[in-house]
């Protein structure tokens, strides 16, 4: 298997469990140095600091089209506003209408564990809330405003929705390499 389905199955198995200290860069940095995959401190050439925008691999160029499950997430003062409007409008004429959600990662790192759709991913990490142990979550990484929808639903409510997804801040996406062979991690 390739280091990308070996961090990836190596977190699955996690679920539910604290690794390490339990900050985002335990999480990581372990899955990698017991899946075979260099570390940052391996590809930076020692230890990394707390705050610093860790490098995990080879940069993702294309966060819409080049993010594959296995890549790692690097976020810095990321914001996801989801603006996405949805009006129901039931038969009797009474309607209601659902807004706005936010989500952030100031500075974390988190595992691709699939890509739903271009730009959005589930993603495994730990930390987030602060203390939590490793979790799947729903992140859109790119901005997105999308086509307004009409639906009838068969008790007769019609829901519209206009997508409107907001990121901010900044995610960076590397693919892992494999260690060097014969070097353990």
């Amino acid at each position: 298997m390739a280091v990308s389905d070996d961090i990836i199955a190596w977190s699955v198995k996690k679920l539910g469990v604290v690794i390490g200290d339990g900050e985002c860069w335990t999480m990581v940095e372990t899955a990698l140095s017991e899946s075979g995959g260099k570390t940052s401190t391996q590809i930076k050439g020692g230890p990394v600091g707390d705050d610093e925008n860790y490098v995990w691999g080879v940069l993702v160029k294309d966060l819409q089209r080049g993010v594959v499950a296995g890549d790692i997430l690097q976020f810095r003062n990321y914001v996801w506003e989801n603006n996405t409007q949805t009006r129901v409008t039931h038969p009797n004429g009474d309607w209601e209408t659902e807004g706005t959600t936010k989500e952030s990662r100031p500075h974390h790192t988190a595992i691709v564990e699939k890509v739903v759709e271009p730009g959005l991913v589930d993603i495994l990490e730990q930390n987030s809330p602060k203390g939590d142990p490793v979790r799947r979550y729903r992140l859109r990484i790119t901005s997105f405003l999308g086509p307004k929808t009409k639906k009838t639903l068969p008790n007769g409510d019609v829901v519209e929705t206009t997508p409107n997804h907001r990121v901010t801040g900044a995610v960076w996406a590397y693919h892992p390499m494999a260690a060097l062979p014969g070097k353990k991690p």
